[in-house]
């Protein structure tokens, strides 16, 4: 029979705490896609009121805004479903909110225009104003001196299509607002909730030590810890089975059990 001999087995017991929570986690999923959503449509509408403007008049009344500010639109909401459809990532999170800001500045720049044209529909600016409308196109006695169009019955009725890009360029502008205050608020709160528990990204393993001897099962002493999903890693000793030294004819017979 062997010896008896004690070890110390060191069993490591992991210690799991709170998820690692980023500032996009205090934001509900349903404010980017309903904000999305929002600016898909009002993205479609600002292009067909746009292309009906220049319809009417091509040179008066627009300066064809509602085109190049909703390329911009464009990528912001698409970017709002991409963000949910990452799980809300920290670097879409970023990105995100600097093309929310960036849309925000566009509609502002859509805002001041479309305002300028409603109060004047016949407001042109530069090469526009020698771009005839349709009322010229069929009647040439129209043109008058250095082919400089006057404004028409034609210009003054895309004024209720001004009004209504006008409409559609605030309501975007206010969507942008929106999710840049919610992402805002979402920082206080993570930075708040960080200085309040400043432990929460921790995780660490509990050290304990268990007797263990040769050629029985190591004794287990449960972890006062809460219980983890992970299981327990416990280490044994290797038991080494020793050979009999025998003369010459005679087999080697080992000493078992």
């Amino acid at each position: 029979m062997y010896s008896q001999q004690n070890y110390q087995v060191p069993i490591a017991a992991p210690i799991v705490r709170a998820k690692y929570q980023t500032v996009n986690d205090f934001i509900p999923n349903f404010i980017p896609g309903l904000l999305g959503a929002g600016q898909l449509v009002l993205w479609i509408a600002i292009v067909a009121l746009e292309i009906v403007s220049v319809y009417y008049d091509a040179g008066r009344g627009t300066i064809y805004a509602g085109f190049w500010c909703s390329m911009v639109f464009f990528v912001t909401w698409i970017a709002m479903f991409c963000y949910l459809c990452c799980n809300k990532s920290s670097g879409c999170g970023i990105y995100l909110i600097i093309q929310n800001i960036l849309s925000l500045i566009f509609a502002i720049i859509l805002v001041i225009f479309a305002a300028r044209f409603v109060q004047n529909p016949c407001l042109c600016y530069s090469a526009l104003c020698y771009v005839p409308n349709w009322d010229f196109i069929d009647d040439p006695s129209l043109i008058s001196n250095y082919y400089v169009y006057p404004c028409t019955t034609r210009t003054y009725k895309k004024l209720p299509v001004l009004k209504a890009l006008l409409a559609c360029a605030v309501l975007m502008l206010i969507s942008h607002l929106i999710f840049i205050i919610v992402y805002i608020i979402a920082s206080i709160r993570f930075h708040k909730k960080q200085k309040s528990n400043p432990q929460q990204f921790n995780v660490g393993y509990q050290q304990q030590t268990a007797t263990v001897q040769m050629g029985q099962q190591p004794i287990y002493h449960p972890s006062p810890m809460p219980y983890s999903p992970y299981a327990q890693q416990q280490s044994y000793p290797i038991q080494y089975e020793p050979t009999v030294s025998a003369p010459p004819g005679y087999p080697v017979q080992s000493n078992k059990f």
